[in-house]
């Protein structure tokens, strides 16, 4: 599942979001990866060392770390969303190419590129690989969500013969069908608006509004990847725009709140519930990561500061208190 987005506020910042929806137990939390992290693809003989520091959410499986979502010290963000049923990786590694699976993604393409063109100018020479020998046991299908401070929205969706930067002209992105599927599919909520329909005649009686929020009667209100990508679309086109980082953070919460899933409302063919283990935002312009958790509903931040990026060593993941956190106010 998850629902992910960009949004930028008057004054220039950009983020880049997304709710993590999965019944497996990531146990993700805050992570900081330091410049020169030297990590072994499980496909390759030679270990990768990154160049650059990045900050996200993600979790030690054994000793790899792995980033589901972030970004790093060029302001350069990266999620990643299931794909289930449309991924198409490469069956077998590919001679004189960086063969990856896919949970390794975000760690390459964080760990050493700056920007949207030097990612594009790169993915020629990595493929992602069908395989169950990644630290999730199991081939993951998925694809990519990505921005830098630009503010520009990118994906990438794995089907064959390569990776390829698509633009993403809505910014969001929830998962299978494809993006361009997505896209097509809101004109199908052209009659969607924030203002309530007017009154109308039908023979000699006059029908007036009955409540507020008539405007919004079509809206869709499934957990399906279709109707979280058109209330996700809806909020962000017409909620007030944001002035500065802390409105923006606000505001993005706000939207993010639209497409939470809450436990045991949606139960998978195996009898688990998928839901939203915690809400990401990742600030590409002030390098700070905010996480809102399932169990506790406040808003923890953590900053990739010049001081962490140059003189931090080791990887450090800050452990979140578990339990809903409350301010009594007397």
């Amino acid at each position: 599942m998850c629902t992910s987005l960009t949004y930028s506020t008057v004054d220039g910042h950009h983020f880049l979001a997304r709710t993590m929806d999965f019944s497996f137990e990531l146990n993700g939390n805050p992570l900081f990866l330091p410049r020169q992290h030297q990590w072994q693809p499980v496909l390759e003989k030679q270990a990768i060392q990154n160049q650059y520091a990045l900050m996200g959410a993600g979790a030690k499986l054994g000793d790899q770390y792995l980033v589901a979502d972030g970004f790093n010290e060029h302001g350069l963000g990266c999620a990643e969303l299931y794909f289930a049923h449309a991924a198409v990786y490469e069956p077998q590694p590919v001679p004189n190419k960086l063969n990856l699976v896919a949970e390794e993604f975000i760690v390459w393409v964080l760990g050493n590129h700056q920007t949207l063109e030097e990612v594009a100018a790169d993915l020629d020479n990595v493929r992602i690989i069908e395989s169950d020998q990644g630290v999730m046991g199991a081939n993951q299908p998925l694809h990519w969500i990505l921005s830098d401070r630009s503010g520009k929205t990118m994906v990438i969706e794995p089907r064959g013969n390569g990776l390829q930067l698509i633009d993403d002209p809505v910014g969001v992105m929830t998962n299978t069908p494809d993006l361009d599927w997505h896209i097509k599919n809101l004109s199908n909520y052209l009659n969607l608006q924030p203002q309530p329909f007017m009154e109308r005649p039908f023979g000699n009686y006059q029908a007036g509004l009955f409540s507020q929020g008539t405007g919004t009667q079509a809206l869709p209100g499934s957990y399906t990847p279709p109707d979280r990508f058109v209330r996700a679309a809806y909020s962000r086109q017409y909620m007030p725009e944001a002035n500065n980082v802390a409105e923006g953070v606000n505001h993005i919460l706000h939207i993010l709140d639209n497409v939470t899933i809450p436990k045991g409302v949606n139960i998978g063919s195996g009898g688990s519930s998928d839901y939203t283990q915690y809400q990401g935002i990742s600030g590409l312009n002030n390098l700070a990561y905010y996480m809102v958790n399932y169990d506790n509903r406040h808003v923890y931040q953590t900053n990739l500061t010049t001081d962490l990026i140059e003189n931090q060593k080791e990887p450090l993941i800050y452990h979140l208190p578990q339990g809903q956190q409350n301010t009594i106010l007397n």
